[in-house]
């Protein structure tokens, strides 16, 4: 086994510190932790009611808004540095898709929407907002693993990621807090409750402001790609008009307005072959060419000298197309209009001015807009009875431009609304209501929750974005509706101390339908409907999929702190289109199902200081599993999904939690994941590989050690340290097939009520040891020529200095 000395070094560096977080810390409100063994417990609602962790028999990672705030967490891409099985991969910036034991987001890009495998809730509703301008005022932030179905809103087959905010409380108080950094990173938080009447109106108010430049040049542009700003905030209000009623309403909006995402060159593959061009029967005779010439990324012939003169076509007696065919004989058409010596000079250039420049030759931008309104309900008729109910509205706006070439100069002329108010392009308007009838009978001994879930969704805006690809440009229109609608129970049967059996039942009924217009610039349709061959605008897909979903879980307690489990989830995923598709196999993708099996032990142990150790192993059998690729379709970049047929992703988890004195809290965590399809399907999943952008190994570890506790504050040195290995790409046929492994170390520097009561001062650093790591990209050599990648972030810096008052 080699180590890197850079791992090495930030490995040691954290074990001499001793320095970061437990694996749950103290939350704001005391109502959200409990203690066992002599370690702080976070209360999690992952079976939809509020239960300590360590008496859930589900594997979660869970993290206070306390923990949050002390590892300066505010990017999903923070986030996956604090938890086993969670993975993210971008194709933007701006973007995150979570992954939980290798199942992942659908389709991404374009106008379309397919059923992600990993959900996200913010308060218990799901979202497509998972980013910058969410982390603040957070109560929890909940990871749980495995098929959820019964009891969430939404069936998913890898997992759910749940943000909870906090509620508003009947005591004065809030806090301000300003930081600052490299990167001409400043950012301003804010919080103040109000209760306006005592024990029956409670305002709660939250907001952040963050602007941070890019760390990517673009040396063409000299515009900073990667940047960071938002605009959020929340407006919470609880109405308590009985002791058996409560009624809260949430108003959330977070604006970001970013440069584009640096994508960065790191391969080429000229001759990947794009298409053929058939060659007519008079120069096959004439000439003595072949039938068909390939259509290559990069050829010594542009594919426009077919139809204009340009400089560098070939010429002959017989006309400029007849030289052209003659010329591209020998190595085909340059559908890029570059050559292979071209795509050589590019791809050193990029090597030479490195990670942190890129060569876009225009300005990019990522824009985004979420905003909605929550109104959580419930009714406490009796301590054995309650109703439940969760009615939400959510919109979500996004414009962007994007080069995937990393700068090969694929896509010719610029690209529109570049100006400050560019269009949105893609939308999406929710509709949700959620009611529950809680309950327990036999003197508490069987408690159950029956439920109904429905969902709709639509853009709400007129879908349109344009795409520039081997010079054919085209303009796409989307429009979808989709409708979910469940019937959902649960119960828990004690059937004795020790001993509890649970499990639950869902029916989803999903329809979808979508439609899809490709045209030029002139407003001439240019799709071809696939199963006749015709050109045709708009194409329709209308479909229904349903599908029985249930769990069921033994649980023992073999003391108060000892809890072992086994379970067995069924897990589903709607199907949904690909639309325009290449192919009339292609049109539709059918469901994904899983057969979740987990083992768990949590446990609580007194070694003479407390230990805490949690484990749990998996294997998840899947049938018809949603694998993403990019293809290009009629001029236009997207991603299709398809059934991969089956896969078996098994491995495990371990989170562990030492506190080997008041001061000091050690924690870590380790994963483990073996994901291969039984099937091939394409590039993206081949039997016998890791599936792509999952690693098998993954482990981190953390610490915190109070400094000084004194009248003049208390000083807490923080830091922790993750590392995750090499993953395949989704191209197994380029030359470079892995990403690969890396390790990110940060710190923090605590000072709590500094010299004066409710002042703090923190200094923090992230990614110390300044590693350069790829969290995303499109790994496209075979397929189309380039392979570009993103980036993490660099080393960042900064201060912070916050006032706190009242409770």
């Amino acid at each position: 086994m080699t180590i890197d000395p850079r791992q090495a070094a930030a490995l040691l560096a954290v074990c001499a510190a001793l320095a970061p977080i437990p694996v749950a810390a103290q939350a704001t409100d005391p109502e959200t932790t409990v203690t066992t063994g002599g370690l702080d417990d976070i209360v999690v609602t992952a079976r939809r009611r509020e239960e300590a962790l360590q008496d859930v028999p589900v594997a979660i990672t869970a993290l206070s808004g306390d923990t949050l705030a002390e590892r300066g967490i505010i990017s999903t891409e923070a986030l996956r540095q604090t938890a086993p099985a969670l993975n993210i991969y971008q194709n933007n910036r701006d973007e995150a898709g979570f992954y939980i034991r290798g199942q992942g987001p659908g389709i991404v890009g374009g106008g379309a929407r397919n059923f992600t495998s990993v959900a996200t809730y913010f308060a218990e509703v799901p979202t497509t907002i998972a980013g910058s301008g969410v982390f603040y005022d957070l109560a929890n932030v909940q990871v749980l693993k495995g098929a959820q179905g019964t009891l969430f809103g939404r069936n998913t087959t890898g997992g759910a990621v749940l943000f909870e905010p906090n509620r508003p409380t009947f005591d004065l108080g809030g806090s301000i807090k300003a930081s600052i950094g490299n990167y001409d990173f400043h950012e301003v938080e804010a919080i103040l409750n109000l209760p306006l009447v005592d024990d029956l109106l409670a305002l709660r108010l939250a907001g952040s402001l963050s602007r941070r430049d890019g760390y990517t040049r673009s040396i063409e542009t000299g515009q900073r790609l990667d940047s960071r700003n938002h605009d959020a905030f929340r407006v919470s209000l609880l109405f308590t008009p009985g002791d058996a009623i409560e009624n809260v309403t949430i108003v959330d909006y977070n604006f970001r307005d970013n440069s584009g995402s640096g994508l960065i060159l790191r391969d080429i593959n000229p001759a990947a072959q794009l298409g053929v061009l058939p060659v007519p029967d008079a120069l096959q005779a004439g000439f003595g060419l072949p039938a068909t010439l390939p259509l290559r990324a990069g050829a010594p012939t542009p594919i426009a000298c077919l139809s204009v003169a340009l400089p560098g076509c070939p010429t002959g007696p017989f006309g400029g197309a007849v030289a052209a065919f003659l010329g591209a004989a020998n190595g085909g058409f340059s559908l890029s209009g570059l050559t292979p010596q071209q795509f050589e000079e590019v791809l050193a250039r990029q090597r030479d001015v490195g990670i942190r420049r890129a060569l876009t030759p225009r300005r990019l931008y990522t824009r985004n807009k979420a905003y909605g309104v929550t109104n959580r309900t419930q009714i406490e008729f009796s301590d054995a009875f309650s109703i439940k109910n969760i009615l939400s509205i959510r919109r979500n706006r996004t414009a962007d431009a994007t080069d995937i070439t990393g700068g090969l100069n694929y896509a010719g002329g610029d690209y529109p609304g570049t100006g400050d108010r560019p269009p949105y392009i893609r939308g999406v308007n929710q509709f949700t209501e959620e009611l529950q009838l809680q309950g327990k009978l036999f003197d508490a001994r069987l408690s159950y929750v029956l439920g109904f879930y429905h969902e709709k969704v639509t853009p709400g805006i007129d879908q349109s974005y344009r795409s520039v690809v081997f010079g054919q440009a085209t303009n796409t229109a989307n429009d979808f509706r989709d409708q979910s609608d469940a019937l959902f129970a649960h119960l828990e049967w004690q059937v004795t101390d020790a001993f509890q059996i649970s499990g639950g039942f869902r029916y989803t009924w999903d329809k979808r339908y979508l439609t899809s217009s490709v045209t030029d610039d002139a407003g001439a349709c240019v799709q071809i409907n696939t199963a006749n061959g015709l050109i045709e605008c708009p194409l329709a897909g209308n479909a229904k999929f349903s599908a029985p979903t249930y769990d069921v879980t033994l649980q023992y307690e073999f003391s108060p702190n000892v809890l072992a489990y086994g379970a067995y989830r069924r897990g589903y995923k709607s199907g949904g289109f690909n639309l325009p598709s290449p192919s009339a196999d292609f049109a539709t993708f059918d469901k994904e199902t899983v057969d979740d099996f987990e083992v768990g032990l949590k446990a609580d142990w007194d070694i003479g200081v407390p230990l805490r150790t949690n484990i749990s192993l998996f294997r998840d059998k899947y049938e018809g599993i949603q694998i993403s690729l990019p293809v290009l379709t009629n001029g236009t970049f997207i991603s299709l999904v398809q059934n991969a047929g089956k896969a078996t992703n098994k491995g495990g988890e371990l989170e562990v939690s030492l506190k080997p004195s008041s001061r000091l809290t050690i924690g870590a965590f380790a994963s483990y994941l073996d994901a291969k399809c039984a099937t091939d399907v394409g590039t993206a999943c081949r039997v016998g590989r890791q599936i792509a952008f999952q690693p098998r190994w993954k482990w981190g570890i953390n610490g915190q050690f109070v400094i000084v506790e004194s009248d003049a504050g208390t000083v807490t040195l923080a830091s922790d340290y993750s590392h995750t290995d090499k993953v395949n790409t989704s191209d197994p046929d380029a030359p470079i097939d892995t990403y690969p492994a890396y390790g990110v170390w940060n710190a923090r520097l605590d000072w709590s009520d500094a010299l004066a009561r409710g002042v703090d001062i923190s200094l923090f650093a992230n990614n110390i040891a300044n590693e350069d790591y790829i969290v995303g990209g499109y790994p496209l050599a075979s397929a189309l020529g380039f392979d570009t990648v993103l980036y993490g972030e660099p080393r960042t810096y900064g201060l912070s200095l916050r006032y706190r008052f009242g409770n």
